[in-house]
């Protein structure tokens, strides 16, 4: 073959212009030999580590279902635990209702054998010949009947219990690995706080002193934030192999504003969907409701006023002339004669002072007049009045739109208004009241705010303003101050409730939804957190829990 002698085309090789020679590529092929092996060792490198990784993952899928297994087998211990401590409560509840309830029973008892002491009392009487003996002891058989008709107690109603109810949370609360219970303890009723609890679960909450916070979201869809603070709990059981343990729970506060469905979420270092509750926020209707339109005892005609003193309601009856005094369950005690009494209060020592046609009077707690001055000089529409523990009157003069403060006596004192919207000025102020510093409250009625002042009528605050928000008012009309300084306000606009603390701040509103007021007028706290309201446009009293 000569030199210029080439490979064909289908051996792989062109003419000497454009491939290589025969003598390059064998030079070349030790090199390709190489890399062909070094391909080869490569390949077999990877498939070696895609073994070694599908044995690894074998192996810790193992371990993740070992895990798995572990985790619900605390779980199926922890959901047995508090399946018997939930159970313990419900136990715990019966007993206790039971034994509420039998007390109550044993009390309608007692007052069913009583009244069939009166029937069977009554029919001898009837069944008597003497007409003398008759006629000489018809007023007592009139007083027995009339106590027979007034009777309330088998129209008083249970709504007011708790009902027990049990509300399971989801699996992934459970197995979420955040938390294991959010729960809330009460009875869960509009404006009138409950306790919720956070319990974490062993493995999840862990994050030092960020504490986890509750969203509440309202059937309007607002939403609020319950503040929580660690507490410890009971330690939890040990389990085999297993020491003691003390967990750590989250409480808070939680005042429902409205009734309705709520939907409870916690949330905790921007993280949500921690656990949910849903929960039906009751209304806050009357517990006690006494009275109706009628000239005998126990029924009322335009009542404008109650006070309350020890065990006794005492209510101002205002077109029946009377004042009429009952315990704290509704059952009439007795009554006394008075001329159109609109406001009226009880002194420590139980005294008895009302404003009675244009006069300050004070009777004794059976209604014997021991004192009166008049009014008349001064003021020319005298509604609600007020004594300060030194014996000193505070009367509100919604003619003149003033607060005059009396010595004991009747002697003038001081005078503060005039009809204005500033600092000391009123608009038909109707109501008063003094708390336990002898500071004067005064429902500034037709300016839809309160004023306060000291003792001596100089003004401190001022709060409150027209509108249809909750912490407006409209029209306030009855006042009172309880112990701890909480100010509660009848309001006639809207007929509800409204609670504040001593500084003004709006704290809640009471509006039933079943048993609505229509025309509150005079209020009265209680030392239990009871508020009882006379509602003057439907003869009647109820009473409402409102702490």
């Amino acid at each position: 073959m000569s030199s210029g002698s080439v490979l064909s085309s289908d051996s792989g090789y062109a003419s000497a212009g454009s491939h290589m020679t025969l003598s390059e590529g064998r030079k070349r092929a030790p090199r390709y030999k190489a890399e062909a092996e070094a391909a080869i060792s490569r390949i077999t490198q990877g498939m070696e580590n895609l073994d070694r990784e599908i044995a690894a993952t074998k192996e810790n899928c193992k371990e993740v279902e070992k895990e798995i297994q572990q985790h619900y087998k605390k779980l199926r211990s922890k959901l047995k635990q508090e399946e018997q401590e939930m159970i313990t409560k419900v136990q715990k509840c019966n007993g206790d209702r039971k034994g509420e309830l039998s007390q109550e029973k044993k009390r309608l008892q007692t007052e069913l054998g009583k009244t069939k002491e009166d029937v069977t009392f009554c029919e001898k009487i009837l069944d008597c010949k003497d007409d003398k003996e008759f006629f000489t002891l018809k007023q007592q058989i009139e007083e027995r009947f009339q106590k027979l008709s007034l009777q309330q107690t088998g129209n008083r109603s249970l709504e007011s219990h708790t009902r027990v109810t049990f509300r399971p949370c989801s699996l992934s609360q459970v197995s979420g690995g955040s938390l294991s219970v959010l729960d809330i303890e009460g009875p869960v009723v509009e404006s009138l706080y409950c306790s919720v609890t956070v319990t974490p679960d062993t493995v999840g909450l862990t994050s030092g002193n960020v504490a986890p916070q509750v969203e509440v979201t309202s059937p309007q869809g607002k939403t609020t934030l319950i503040q929580t603070t660690a507490h410890t709990s009971p330690p939890l059981a040990a389990g085999k192999g297993q020491t003691s343990r003390v967990r750590r729970v989250w409480g808070g506060e939680w005042r429902p504003q409205t009734s309705g469905k709520h939907t409870l979420g916690v949330c905790m270092g921007g993280k949500k969907d921690l656990g949910s509750l849903t929960v039906d926020v009751g209304s806050n209707n009357p517990v006690l409701r006494f009275g109706q339109w009628g000239r005998q005892q126990g029924q009322f005609h335009n009542p404008f006023d109650v006070a309350v003193r020890g065990d006794r309601l005492y209510v101002a009856d205002y077109a029946n002339h009377h004042v009429q005094a009952f315990d704290l369950r509704g059952n009439f005690c007795h009554t006394f004669s008075t001329t159109f009494p609109i406001g009226l209060t009880v002194q420590t020592d139980g005294t008895i002072v009302v404003n009675s046609g244009n006069e300050v009077m004070k009777f004794s707690p059976s209604g014997e007049l021991l004192h009166k001055f008049p009014l008349g000089e001064y003021c020319s529409r005298p509604w609600g009045l007020a004594v300060q523990r030194g014996g000193r009157v505070v009367v509100a003069d919604w003619g003149k739109h003033s607060i005059f403060l009396f010595e004991a006596d009747g002697t003038l004192v001081k005078q503060v208004g005039g009809q204005g919207q500033g600092e000391g000025k009123f608009d038909m102020p109707c109501f008063v009241c003094v708390d336990k510093e002898d500071n004067i409250i005064v429902a500034d009625t037709g300016n839809h705010s309160v004023q306060v002042f000291d003792k001596n009528l100089n003004f401190k605050q001022k709060f409150g303003q027209e509108g249809r928000q909750p912490q407006d008012m409209l029209c306030p009309t009855g006042v009172s101050a309880d112990s701890r300084g909480n100010i509660v306000l009848g309001s006639s606009g809207d007929g509800k409730l409204q609670v504040f603390r001593p500084d003004g701040t709006w704290v809640a509103n009471i509006s039933s939804d079943g048993d609505k007021l229509k025309g509150p007028l005079g209020v009265a706290v209680t030392e239990d957190g009871h508020v009882f309201v006379a509602d003057s446009d439907d003869n009647c009293i109820r009473k409402y829990r409102y702490m």
